[in-house]
């Protein structure tokens, strides 16, 4: 099912290296990742989110503000029977860690992110999954190989997604609901504005359900701090913010999520 990012062909793994018939080798890191970004797909040095970024995101998750959307990523999963998985931008493991919990060991879940750091945080967490620092834009995927995708937050490329999904599979995206941190983003701009939850026109796919959930929050300062640091807000902090966040230690913030269900035709 992996493969190759050099010469596309099928990757086997043996006394901790993945290796082709064509003789490229890949070095399993001793927290079990695998590199498969080629140097020439690298468009910065430090490609994906940063450690600092990842590492608020792994103090955040933790403490279980956002166990309700893992939860409802597994009850759509535990819809349908399917043996291999990948979750595509997978950054630290959280979900990744979720959704291998309600698998059997036998059936590794694949995690995709191009952030390094991020992929060496989630094989740490979670060693039945499989991670691979890659771009969602060259999947070191098989063919018609998988069963079901996960994408949160994730951007990726629709004939990638295409070349490695199987007839009839399933891709699930994760998208910020209209109203979603709408407390700390009327911090920041002067004019709100809804996240749209239309769901995207995919060629190739048809949508098969949309809901959202949402959950309200009470936040400590640590929390907040580690929320805004795991957004694009760590960039737009204005002085507003940073005085709200510096006087207050107690915060009530709205999550919403819309998770939309496509099928392959």
């Amino acid at each position: 099912m992996i493969i190759c990012p050099i010469c596309q062909h099928s990757l086997s793994l043996q006394d901790k290296q993945w290796s082709c018939d064509n003789g490229h080798c890949f070095d399993q890191a001793k927290e079990g990742y695998t590199n498969l970004l080629a140097v020439q797909h690298k468009h910065s040095k430090q490609p994906g989110d940063s450690k600092a970024m990842l590492q608020a995101r792994q103090n955040f998750l933790n403490q279980g503000h956002f166990e309700f959307l893992a939860n409802a990523i597994n009850q759509v999963i535990s819809q349908y029977s399917v043996q291999s998985i990948v979750d595509l931008g997978c950054g630290e493991g959280y979900y990744t860690q979720a959704i291998q919990r309600q698998q059997s060991n036998t059936n590794p879940v694949i995690g995709i992110d191009i952030a390094k750091d991020g992929i060496r945080m989630a094989a740490k967490r979670c060693k039945q999954a499989q991670f691979f620092v890659a771009s969602n834009h060259r999947l070191p995927i098989a063919d018609n190989s998988i069963d079901f995708t996960v994408r949160v937050f994730a951007p990726s490329d629709n004939q990638e997604l295409l070349r490695i999904s199987k007839a009839k599979s399933y891709l699930l995206k994760v998208v910020p609901g209209a109203m979603h941190l709408s407390k700390l983003r009327t911090l920041l701009y002067k004019d709100l504005q809804a996240h749209s939850e239309q769901a995207e026109a995919m060629a190739g796919w048809h949508l098969l359900e949309q809901q959202k959930i949402a959950q309200t929050s009470r936040l400590n300062q640590a929390d907040m701090n580690a929320l805004c640091m795991m957004t694009p807000f760590a960039w737009k902090k204005n002085k507003e913010l940073e005085q709200h966040l510096e006087l207050s230690d107690k915060f009530e913030m709205d999550f919403e999520f819309v998770l939309q269900l496509y099928q392959r035709d």
